[in-house]
């Protein structure tokens, strides 16, 4: 008998297992690489560890992924510590295409990669150097006054979900390394200093020259902070109350409105108990999977989304039809 529930266990372990990977077929090439959209040419390493993140989070098991992603991402790490967006060649070649878009984001989601796939006695070698160089360089781009960080060394400018995703990593470092703990408190108590505004109870997008008004980035920002874990400040807008103003666009997923679909806005509403507005995203988004719209990211939060509400009944309908 012990050996019939061993055997049971293993096998169903193992299907279970497989069950709940991300897949990443036409995403990611044999040498790790993860691609932008679906058999493109484009890698963007924001994009990438954003997938990951978001898939873990969602439940689904990203550590094949993520060690191959590693590998090949790690070597191509520059002497200041960032990384950079890379387009491959006709002769299957990668080359530096870009910047990142945002240095500190780019960098805080390493780390936060780093940390939550290896514990500390764990990681490699050539990971913990890798790592150390992402601290240095995104440490760097503290502004000393403010507590915020600029999205690109001499830029002097912060924007708000940069620094929420800054603040995630400094966090994620802190649990599973001991590294960065005060930067966390730090940067938590300058985030509503620099961007909070109380007057129309808002959070700005950025730390000056703010940019048209939009769903991105304006009313996407909006939910950030929550999803991270932050306190919501007095009087800011629950997602129910966002959900029927500004975040109307994004549950019919009207394309005029959306630069993307905005998967990754579904977090929101799973941390306010709204299934039912991620399964009506499910629904809404799903003719844009495999189009131009549709990159690495939503494909992240669609596998996780389908994993995590299949083992959910379909609550009562809450939704205007």
């Amino acid at each position: 008998m012990k050996r019939l529930c061993l055997l049971l266990t293993l096998c169903c372990g193992t299907s279970q297992a497989a069950a709940d990977l991300f897949k990443l077929p036409g995403y990611q090439d044999e040498d790790g690489a993860i691609l932008l959209q679906a058999h493109g040419r484009h890698v963007d390493p924001y994009f990438a560890m954003k997938a990951l993140l978001t898939a873990e989070e969602l439940g689904l098991s990203i550590a094949p992924a993520a060690d191959a992603w590693t590998a090949w991402l790690a070597p191509r790490q520059e002497s200041n510590g960032s990384f950079p967006r890379f387009e491959r060649q006709t002769n299957g070649d990668w080359r530096r295409a870009a910047d990142a878009d945002a240095d500190d984001s780019t960098l805080a989601l390493w780390i936060s990669l780093l940390s939550r796939r290896y514990r500390q006695q764990d990681m490699p070698p050539a990971l913990q150097a890798s790592l150390a160089r992402a601290r240095r360089a995104l440490w760097k781009l503290r502004q000393p006054r403010s507590g915020i960080y600029d999205y690109a060394a001499g830029a002097k400018l912060g924007y708000l979900m940069d620094n929420v995703e800054v603040y995630a990593a400094l966090r994620d470092d802190c649990a599973r390394t001991g590294a960065g703990c005060r930067r966390v408190r730090q940067l938590a108590a300058a985030l509503p200093k620099a961007f909070w505004e109380a007057k129309t109870r808002r959070w700005r997008t950025a730390s000056r020259d703010l940019p048209p008004v939009a769903f991105y980035p304006e009313a996407a920002a909006q939910l950030f902070p929550k999803m991270a874990g932050l306190p919501p400040m007095p009087g800011q807008a629950s997602f129910d109350a966002w959900l029927l103003g500004e975040g109307r666009p994004w549950l019919a997923q009207d394309p005029p409105q959306l630069d993307f679909p905005w998967g990754l806005l579904a977090l929101a509403a799973l941390r306010d108990g709204r299934e039912d507005a991620a399964r009506a995203w499910l629904r809404q988004a799903a003719p844009a999977r495999g189009t131009p719209r549709w990159n690495v990211l939503e494909e992240a939060v669609f596998q996780g989304l389908a994993l995590r509400l299949a083992a959910t009944a379909e609550p009562e309908q809450r939704l205007e039809e």
